[in-house]
């Protein structure tokens, strides 16, 4: 009895961890990654509630999510040839501003053993360092610890302060992490389903401020400023060869989810599948700027024939009209850019009497 018993348990055993999975650097992304992300910050309580839920063999659900604040694409790049990456750095992700190509840049380290943000140092601030986001491999209840303390001083006047014999403030700010793989199972996203290892991380940020004394050249309190404290929690859905986090949720100190993040569509073959696509005049173009090839999702009312052409700012055609027949509903095209050169061009689409462009970069 004790024999079938104990066969039944490891049975049991291996069905309840079926679902499981680790997350290691191979799994994280490399330079030359792109992943189109949308952003929501109005999150129902219903879906706050069922996003925070733990556990093993654990579901959450997000197919149908068409709400969104704003999507961007991310890219990857090589930290050691990144213009202006600090030292220590090896791996960089950024968004582009796809009208001014103006790059927004958080810079990262990256090995075997964890994923570490670099927190910056400069002439007025601390020596910066780096503070852990993510540990690899990681599985189900990995646990980790980090901080970091840094600061950085500014003018007085800057911030709208004048004391007599005050020139200038030093704000430290504390940085604590702690961290769990607190759940595992699946995700679906319109993207599709997903086996996901699932981080909680508690962070407490701790804000100071302290005044210069001109004449003792000492920092003491800045009077009526006490610390500032912030705690959230940053959940993180992360996948095998996932390259980034499929989904990302912050609750604020209260414990409601307040934003998240999601992945629509990736280099990594993932695609967004949405059956509402809002975006500019009908279609929506990723990555952008583009390089070697360009995604061009659309939505048509009916079944029939579709054609495209891009053209470059001048009006030039570069690529010929393309024929192709689309389905109703949500259709995904991918175009060639091998032998487009650099530069802004536009993409028109039509299909019957409807006519649709979207402007895009090649770099």
């Amino acid at each position: 009895m004790k024999k079938h018993i104990l066969s039944a348990a490891l049975v049991l055993g291996g069905l309840t961890a079926f679902s499981q999975i680790t997350v290691d650097r191979s799994s994280y992304a490399v330079p030359g990654d792109w992943f189109l992300i949308a952003t929501d910050t109005t999150i129902d309580v219903n879906t706050s509630n069922a996003l925070k839920l733990g556990g093993a063999n654990q579901s959450w659900n997000l197919t149908g999510w068409a709400k969104r604040n704003t999507v961007d694409t991310t890219f990857y790049a090589d930290g050691f040839t990144y213009p202006g990456a600090p030292a220590g750095c090896n791996l960089v992700s950024f968004e582009r501003d796809p009208l001014t190509l103006e790059e927004i840049p958080a810079y990262y380290n990256i090995s075997n053993t964890a994923l570490r943000a670099i927190l910056e140092a400069g002439p007025t601030s601390g020596s910066g360092g780096a503070i852990k986001m993510y540990q690899f491999p990681s599985t189900m209840g990995t646990k980790f610890a980090d901080s970091s303390v840094n600061f950085f001083t500014i003018l007085a006047s800057d911030l709208g302060i004048e004391i007599p014999l005050i020139d200038s403030v030093k704000i430290t700010y504390k940085i604590k992490v702690n961290s769990e793989i607190d759940a595992h199972g699946k995700l679906t996203l319109n993207a599709g389903e997903f086996d996901v290892i699932r981080q909680v991380a508690n962070t407490n940020v701790s804000v100071g401020f302290k005044v210069r004394n001109t004449i003792t050249g000492t920092y003491s309190d800045l009077p009526g400023f006490g610390n500032v404290d912030e705690n959230t929690n940053l959940y993180s859905w992360l996948s095998a060869n996932g390259g980034h986090p499929l989904l990302t949720a912050t609750a604020d100190t209260l414990g409601n989810i307040v934003e998240m993040e999601y992945i629509l569509a990736s280099s990594r073959g993932l695609t967004s599948g949405l059956s509402k696509v809002s975006a500019q005049n009908g279609i929506r173009v990723y990555p952008n700027p583009a390089k070697g090839s360009l995604f061009v999702e659309m939505t048509t009312t009916q079944n029939g024939p579709v054609s495209y052409s891009v053209y470059d700012i001048l009006g030039n055609e570069v690529i010929a009209a393309s024929n192709l027949f689309v389905n109703k509903g949500l259709n995904q095209i991918s175009i060639d850019l091998s032998d487009v050169k650099a530069g802004v061009y536009f993409i028109n689409m039509v299909q019957g009497e409807v006519k649709t462009s979207q402007r895009f970069i090649v770099e």
